[in-house]
């Protein structure tokens, strides 16, 4: 009787775990991350009576959590990617709808600004005309600046989130490590039963913390799960966290980085980083924030540089020579914050058509300074005082560098904030050009003097006219050309037989150029002289405007609005990318999160069937201990 007894009440005891166990599930049914729990009976040993073992009952062994590794990884997987495409597309959207808006456009502000060239080259004498352009071109300088400011507010608030996802981080590997303390005591203490609950917790924080940056596990022997994060950084081993922290860039005060409190390193830690948000944000900033600034002032520059160089080839309406119609930038150069030395480089622009948009590395080791575009690592070196890369000047002369001394340049990128005008008065446009060239009006021959151009105007106006003399013995010997007088040079060398296509002569030392064709007669002259009709002279105004087609940018290969296209079709190619991957990770995570529910998650149904099982197991049970107690009280009251 007392075995029955004993074996009814511990199956009542198992069975009411059971029935406790299956109303856990039944209330945690809604709860995010919940792992199914189900209770593992095993037999009580059996007991010899000699004439052999007879069962004593049932027992529960273990109550296991549907749990499936894989199957949690692929969730973490995913929603780390899901969380990095999500984030990207966020702030890349944004930046396709500020370039890419055909009202608010560049090109818009580039059409207008060469519509009214064109029109002060249609009426150089005008000033409304003149008026217009200036208005022109000052809405040319706020929309640059505009977009600029624009693209500064995203940098901010882009550092802001990195600051709000790396706090988070911190919160999280700290409640983490906490987990971690308390799942190996409450294991220590229960000879190695699982605390299912505080697993699930920890794995809901482990999805949490992979929404902010890719994550890695590891289980150890005692319980403990050691994370780790991007490329293999340990931030939580056993009941330990590691912090992260944010940094100002020490080139770029503008640039957070991100590296491990106390510890940082900011050459290229913010590079390891893989996944989830963080991976988003500093990607974002790396393929479409900074590329995007710095397009976007190479596109001013040039402008700057091509537009101030033929308006000071030119002559404004009062026959003074043209200066700068945009103010002139120069790249600021910012030196790393330990720098000992003194030296200051300072960067000069010498050629838009080989600028690159690329940051570029310029340090010293003691006895040679090093030039590296930062995109590819080409590298240029020297003792200094001056080096050439990509169409720029370096001159390292005012200081004194230490060896380590480092700095940080980009030809553009501040460019589009600092554009601005450097003429306010209309009559200062250079409409005119500083020389004239006419033939004598006694030529007989078909010769003519063309593309008469300016490249410098530092030695205009002319001291006296230059003329041109057909003469067949110019050079003596029979050698035709043209002699010369007021000129740098006594004669020219002509041959109309074998040059009268074209052939084009350059004064270097007087800044100008031309080229004569065709057939000149004996005594067929020419005459080079200083511009006295300013006013109603457009020839400089003409070329001005054609400056709106030249492939000046890109090596070359693209014109202004051309390369303004160019950036913002790979602005909208990256976001579409980035749309698309989203659209399958999140499709994809869905799917691992449906995987991982079916393997792991509640189950309404099979808890009903388990309330039904159980209960009649329960009943079963009681009848087994009231037969107990019956024959009990039988045996008592035969003794009474």
């Amino acid at each position: 009787m007392v075995d029955i007894l004993r074996m009814g009440s511990n199956s009542l005891l198992s069975l009411q775990q059971a029935l406790n166990t299956t109303g856990h599930n039944i209330a945690n049914v809604n709860t995010e991350g919940y792992s199914r729990q189900s209770v593992e009976f095993g037999t009580v040993g059996a007991q010899n009576y000699g004439f052999g073992y007879l069962g004593q009952g049932a027992k529960i062994e273990d109550i296991s959590r549907s749990y499936d590794r894989f199957l949690t990884k692929q969730v973490t997987d995913f929603t780390s990617s899901q969380s990095r495409y999500e984030t990207f597309v966020n702030f890349s959207s944004r930046v396709d709808n500020i370039l890419a808006n055909s009202e608010n456009s560049l090109n818009t502000s580039l059409q207008g600004f060469f519509n009214a060239l064109s029109d002060v080259a249609s009426s150089p004498s005008s000033l409304p005309e003149r008026q217009v352009l200036l208005g022109q071109a000052r809405n040319l300088v706020d929309r640059q600046q505009t977009f600029s400011h624009l693209l500064q507010s995203l940098n901010n608030e882009l550092n802001t989130e990195l600051n709000l996802a790396v706090d988070e981080i911190n919160v999280l590997t700290n409640n983490l490590s906490k987990l971690n303390k308390e799942i190996v005591s409450a294991i220590a203490n229960s000879n190695g039963a699982t605390p299912n609950d505080l697993l699930d917790r920890r794995d809901i924080l482990i999805r949490e913390l992979s929404s902010k940056v890719s994550v890695t596990t590891i289980p150890q022997d005692d319980g403990a799960m050691n994370v780790f994060i991007g490329t293999g950084q340990a931030i939580v081993l056993g009941s330990k966290n590691i912090a992260l922290q944010t940094q100002l860039n020490p080139y770029d005060s503008s640039r957070l980085e991100i590296g491990i409190a106390g510890q940082f390193n900011v050459n290229g830690y913010s590079d390891l980083i893989k996944g989830g948000e963080l991976e988003g944000l500093l990607d974002f900033r790396n393929r479409v924030l900074i590329p995007a600034q710095s397009q976007l002032g190479l596109i001013v520059s040039g402008l700057t540089e091509t537009v101030n160089a033929q308006h000071q080839a030119g002559m404004d309406m009062d026959g003074g020579k043209g200066g700068d119609f945009f103010q002139v930038i120069n790249p600021s150069v910012a030196g790393h914050v330990s720098n000992a030395g003194t030296v200051s480089p300072s960067v000069t622009i010498t050629d838009v058509t080989n600028l690159r948009a690329s940051d570029y590395l310029l340090s010293y080791d003691g006895s040679q300074w090093q030039a590296t575009r930062r995109s590819d690592n080409t590298t240029v070196s020297g003792a200094g005082p001056l080096l050439s890369l990509d169409g720029m000047s370096i001159d390292v002369s005012t200081g004194t560098a230490s060896a380590g001394d480092s700095f940080i340049f980009n030809p553009a990128r501040t460019a589009a904030s600092n554009f601005s005008l450097a003429i306010t008065d209309p009559r200062k446009i250079a409409a005119a050009e500083l020389t004239t060239a006419e033939p004598a009006s006694s030529n007989l021959g078909t010769a003519e003097l063309s593309g008469l151009t300016v490249a410098s105007n530092n030695t205009l106006p002319l001291a006296t006219p230059i003329t041109l003399t057909f003469n067949p013995d110019a050079l003596g010997v029979g050698v035709p050309g043209f002699d010369v007088v007021g000129g740098p040079v006594a004669t020219l060398a002509y041959d109309p037989a074998s040059e009268g296509s074209g052939k084009t002569f350059n004064f270097s030392t007087l800044g100008i150029s031309f080229s004569i064709s065709d057939t000149p007669q004996v005594n067929d002259s020419f005459s080079i002289t200083n511009n006295t009709g300013a006013s109603g002279d457009n020839r400089n105004a003409l070329k001005l405007g054609d400056l709106q087609y030249q492939a000046t940018l890109n090596g070359g290969k693209e014109s202004y609005q051309e390369f303004y296209g160019s950036l913002v079709a790979q602005v909208g190619v990256n976001n579409n990318q980035a749309n698309a991957n989203l659209s399958i990770e999140t499709v994809l995570l869905q799917q691992a999160q449906n995987y991982r529910d079916g393997a792991s998650g509640v189950n309404l149904d099979e808890e009903a069937a388990n309330l039904i099982r159980y209960q009649q197991s329960y009943q079963a049970s009681a009848q087994l201990v009231k037969i107990a107690d019956e024959l009990f009280q039988t045996l008592i009251n035969s003794i009474s």
